[in-house]
């Protein structure tokens, strides 16, 4: 079995509960990842990030193996993401309106002076067999991006970093469907 080390483990638990109690992710949605040499830490399939513990973190390396429980069915993208920028984390989550608003764009550009200072544009990445290519391909010039219908990709140097991209994009997002 594979020791976590502590500070990763407590990054994890702390952003997964607050992406759980921020109502980003429902209870057994969502996935985070921080980057660990040529291997990555990755929340396993299925797992509630509220709820965070050891059993539920695997570590995926290089060659696809693993040890611990199955990884996220999104380790591909992950790996993606991380072989094309210089992520050291990253979170996806379920925004609410970010994922409305995902329906009637191709590139959402925030209202409000964070988003546009922070996030500029968000780029809304349709669902099919090359989305993993195009999202890891965006998260190349943006912080954050949407799959059409779904969610919010989101780099980082941190996990912390990555939370508050996902978060400054729902605020973004609320705020423009509230001036809808």
């Amino acid at each position: 079995m594979t020791i976590i080390p502590q500070e990763v483990m407590g990054t994890f638990h702390e952003v997964g509960r607050d992406l759980y109690t921020l109502g980003l992710v429902s209870s057994h949605g969502g996935n985070l990842s921080i980057r660990s040499g040529m291997g990555m830490w990755v929340t396993g399939t299925g797992t509630m990030l509220g709820r965070l513990r050891e059993r539920h973190i695997a570590f995926v390396n290089p060659d696809g193996s693993h040890q611990g429980p199955p990884p996220s069915s999104d380790t591909l993208l992950h790996s993606t993401i991380y072989a094309l920028t210089g992520a050291g984390a990253i979170a996806h989550a379920h925004p609410h309106h970010g994922i409305a608003l995902s329906f009637d764009t191709d590139l959402f550009v925030p209202l409000d002076l964070e988003g546009q200072l922070h996030l500029k544009q968000v780029p809304v990445i349709e669902q099919g067999v090359v989305q993993v290519e195009q999202i890891a391909a965006a998260l190349q010039n943006h912080l954050v991006v949407l799959l059409r219908g779904h969610g919010a990709y989101a780099r980082g140097a941190t996990l912390w970093e990555a939370l508050h991209w996902i978060t400054a994009l729902e605020e973004s997002a609320h705020i423009a469907w509230l001036r809808r």
